[in-house]
């Protein structure tokens, strides 16, 4: 992959409020680029889009929150459940290692679809924390 190549790779990923993205080229060959500041997302007052599905009714956006570390997972204040609000920047846990604690943190406003972890958990890198539905 050449330099230009990845120049414009990271400048999508910016553009598009990705922070970070990771490639595999062949069995042996993984890249995996992170922006050192997360994208700010700018929302213009308009409403998101809500897609009708004739057979379920409307589609929700959903966000999903994984997990960037490997270690155990506790949750903060309150273990959360299904249905629960959340706000933007509200810690909703933790991923503690050996030489680090981490915090698990929303970037926006939503409610809870999905619990997919346990506090004493061993979570791995990548794994699906939480599923959010979007305001």
């Amino acid at each position: 992959m050449e330099v230009e190549q990845i120049r414009r790779i990271y400048e999508a990923m910016d553009a598009n409020g990705f922070s970070n993205i990771e490639l595999e080229l062949g069995e042996d060959n993984k890249i995996r680029i992170q922006l050192d500041v997360p994208p700010v997302v700018t929302y213009t007052g308009e409403a998101l889009p809500v897609f009708a599905d004739e057979a379920n009714g409307p589609v929700r956006t959903q966000v999903e929150i994984r997990s960037d570390k490997v270690g155990f997972f506790s949750f903060a204040d309150r273990q959360l459940k299904v249905g629960d609000r959340i706000k933007k920047g509200e810690i909703l846990g933790s991923i503690k290692g050996i030489s680090f604690q981490d915090r698990v943190k929303c970037s926006l406003d939503g409610v809870i679809a999905s619990v997919e972890v346990e506090p004493g958990l061993i979570v791995d890198y990548g794994r699906l924390l939480f599923v959010v539905n979007i305001d």
